[in-house]
């Protein structure tokens, strides 16, 4: 899906004022990053290594794995297309609603898709399906399962290549990584991405994380220097220097939902994470339009999710300045009748 996905600001012909159309975590980069880059912005000169193994070694001392259980992506995309290459006419399980690109990239390989409610991953049903996608906590909804839950689905479909993608893992505390259980569940392929909770999505840096066979058939899918200089070399700053495990935004979170029920009266969704799903009567796209044009303010339209309907939008929250302009926004929508 080229387009339809949030952090869309560029259609616009305008600055805005505050975006919560993106998950990724709000405010500027970091400022030993930013130096880092610039200093090595002068690398791109050189192709970057083909397969970028000395980072794949950075990210498995980080994920407590060996070099040979990491794939280094251009961000967690790339490896959800190689994973339905991995699988080419076979047959996927995909609970909605959640990322598109799970479905895009398994019909553009010819997959048979099997598409679920997202709630059906709680009760242990088997699949009988070559793959599974689980985007853990999930997007948009923001939910996240238990391990104890995901384990209880794994042990139901051991015959599955069980695909958990934990790019949002670094915002909840409802659940934990699937890495440190790999040797017990070797039919795992982990997803994880430095995007969104380091602020890089314009360089796109991503992994697959699981047992080295799985992690030898994706290799041979991928494209050399697939995962640019900077990107490289931004994600070698980072496993060096950052210590952060989570990004705790839930008292954050929770007050601004509260405040958005009270100005509003709309249905607001529980969360696990930063981002959530609020309902507009009169439609997503209406008001996205509308803060657009007299607001200047983005969020993202997500009623092109399969399994919500035209109402549904979603937001991540931000500084308490950049929220409490949406919340007034939204205030002044429902008072003038929009």
């Amino acid at each position: 899906m080229l387009e339809g996905h949030g952090d869309d600001g560029w259609k616009y012909d305008r600055p805005f004022r505050a975006d919560f159309s993106s998950n990724v975590l709000h405010g500027p980069l970091d400022m030993g990053l930013t130096a880092y880059l610039q200093e090595r912005v002068a690398t791109v000169t050189h192709y970057p290594e083909v397969d970028a193994r000395t980072v794949a070694a950075a990210a498995a001392v980080a994920y407590g794995v060996s070099p040979e259980q990491v794939l280094v992506t251009n961000g967690a995309t790339e490896a959800i297309y190689l994973v339905a290459q991995s699988k080419l006419g076979g047959s996927a399980t995909i609970f909605t609603p959640s990322f598109a690109e799970y479905e895009d990239a398994c019909r553009l390989h010819g997959l048979q898709v099997r598409l679920l409610d997202w709630e059906k991953v709680m009760e242990g049903e088997i699949f009988s399906t070559d793959l599974v996608f689980i985007c853990n906590p999930n997007n948009p909804t923001g939910r996240a399962l238990p391990l104890e839950k995901l384990e209880k689905m794994l042990r139901s479909n051991e015959g599955a290549l069980v695909v958990v993608d934990e790019s949002y893992i670094d915002f909840t505390f409802a659940t934990s990584s699937m890495i440190p259980l790999l040797d017990r569940y070797p039919n795992v392929l982990v997803l994880r991405s430095l995007t969104k909770s380091y602020k890089i999505p314009g360089l796109r840096v991503g992994f697959a994380v699981g047992q080295e066979r799985v992690i030898q058939q994706l290799r041979r899918l991928k494209m050399p220097w697939s995962v640019n200089r900077l990107a490289l070399e931004a994600a070698r700053y980072i496993f060096k220097h950052s210590n952060t495990a989570h990004v705790d935004l839930s008292v954050a979170t929770a007050r601004w939902q509260e405040e958005l029920r009270l100005a509003t009266g709309w249905k607001v969704h529980d969360t696990d994470t930063h981002y959530f799903l609020t309902e507009a009567p009169m439609g997503a796209a209406r008001l996205k339009q509308w803060l657009v044009e007299q607001e200047g303010l983005l969020i993202r339209d997500a009623s092109n999710f399969r399994g919500l309907g035209p109402q549904h939008f979603r937001v991540a929250c931000q500084g308490v300045e950049e929220n409490r302009l949406l919340t007034e926004a939204l205030r002044r929508c429902t008072q003038t009748g929009l």
